[in-house]
């Protein structure tokens, strides 16, 4: 016995729900790099729906296929959501970080600015 290596399953592409919560959420835009730039009006009510592109987490090297050695890549630890107001980025933050955020009664991860 000695390393064996697991190559993750295909993360097929999705959607995440993001909702601005701001006091006028419409004079912000999101973008969001995954390596390739999306930009985002947000409307009234800060509610947006991200497309998040099919993606493979890095392989797992496991000692005694049982230990974890290697492969803590996450390519949502890398991919980053802006919120711009008037060209200036008021906060930026991982998508990983976003998908851990509070949601609201809808299932929309919440994202806070501050006046």
């Amino acid at each position: 016995m000695g390393c064996a290596y697991r190559l993750p399953v295909v993360a097929p592409p999705s959607q995440q729900l993001v909702r601005i919560v701001a006091n006028a959420p419409e004079q912000y835009t999101v973008q969001v790099n995954t390596g390739a730039v999306t930009e985002y009006d947000v409307p009234h009510d800060g509610r947006i729906k991200v497309g998040i592109p099919s993606y493979r987490p890095s392989c797992g090297v496991y000692l005694f296929n049982a230990i974890k050695v290697r492969g803590y890549g996450d390519p949502l630890n890398g991919w980053t959501v802006s919120i711009t107001r008037n060209g200036k980025i008021v906060r930026e933050q991982s998508l990983r970080v976003t998908q851990k955020s509070p949601t609201d009664e809808a299932g929309y991860h919440m994202v806070r600015i501050g006046q």
